[in-house]
């Protein structure tokens, strides 16, 4: 690999790190005004976006022990977040999902953020909306088509 394709790369890698940190930064008042710690905002996004799940599931998702997520889940219940239901086919199999209360959550800080980067983008030029929208579709087809999966 060239020093200048290195160096880009490097480059790529802070501005990541930047941003992510900088989004932190600016909801850090919702997340603690919300009451939950960080592994409780964790399993209530993993439920959003993928519905219904075992523990089992959640823990291989989330890289904790199902003790361990048993434990947030405990604490998700008696806030009235989730809910745990036996299947019909196995009562053994307990299913995670979320409550009316978690969703509408949800819904509120999905709805904070997109107005905090509509106010944002709006400050930018035409091509420099363009110039963000190519390079994380470039980055979103890398992605995709990554075959090297982070254990």
């Amino acid at each position: 690999m060239s020093k200048s394709k290195f160096e880009s790369i490097s480059k790529i890698i802070d501005l990541t790190r930047n941003f992510n940190k900088s989004m932190r930064h600016k909801f850090h008042h919702s997340i603690h005004d919300s009451g939950f710690t960080l592994p409780q905002l964790s399993v209530i996004s993993m439920l959003e976006k993928h519905g219904e799940q075992k523990v089992s599931e959640l823990s291989l998702k989330m890289g904790l022990s199902d003790s361990t997520v048993s434990g947030i889940l405990d604490r998700l219940e008696q806030k009235d977040v989730i809910k745990r239901e036996r299947t019909k086919d196995d009562r053994r199999v307990v299913k995670i999902s979320l409550t009316g209360k978690s969703k509408e959550f949800c819904n509120d800080f999905r709805r904070k953020r997109e107005e905090y980067f509509t106010q944002l983008l709006k400050k930018l030029s035409e091509q420099e909306i363009k110039d963000i929208i190519k390079g994380l579709e470039i980055l979103n087809r890398v992605l995709a088509n990554d075959e090297h999966h982070m254990q």
